[in-house]
C-alpha cells in the first residue's frame, strides 16, 4: 500500500508507547476552494464569512494507494461526489506533555467514509 500525504506538514504516527511507527513527509497541499467575505466587525475585529468549494489538487483514487488530507478538503471533495474510499484523516492526536500546544503525532489513520 502506497500512503500520501497531501496536508502541508509531515503525519507523524506513533505507537502506543510513542514509538515511531511511521512519519509520512508531505507530498503537495490538497485543499477546498475558499472564498471568504467581510460581515461587520466585532470591537473593530473584522469578521469574516467562509464558504468552501470544490477540492484543489486532490488526485483521482488509485489503486493500492491512501491519500492524508484534512476534513475540509474531505467534506469538499464528498460535496461534488468523489469517491471516498482512498482519503484517511489523522486520528487521535498526541500532544507534549510539557507543552500541550506542541503536537507530536497522532496514533492512526482513520478512514474518511465511514
Amino acid at each position: 500500500m502506497k500512503v500520501i500525504n497531501l496536508t502541508p506538514h509531515a503525519v507523524t504516527i506513533l505507537g502506543s508507547e510513542g514509538q515511531l511507527i511511521m512519519e509520512v513527509q508531505s507530498s503537495g497541499n490538497a485543499r477546498a476552494k475558499q472564498e471568504s467575505s467581510p460581515i461587520g466587525l466585532l470591537d473593530n475585529i473584522p469578521l469574516f464569512e467562509t464558504h468552501y468549494g470544490a477540492p484543489i489538487d486532490l488526485p483521482d483514487p488509485e489503486e493500492g494507494t491512501i491519500l492524508i488530507v484534512s476534513k475540509i478538503t474531505a467534506d469538499a471533495a464528498r460535496e461534488v461526489g468523489r469517491n471516498l474510499d482512498d482519503l484517511y484523516l489523522v486520528f487521535d492526536t498526541v500532544r507534549d506533555p510539557a507543552n500541550p500546544s506542541n503536537i507530536l503525532g497522532c496514533r492512526g489513520l482513520a478512514p474518511y467514509n465511514i
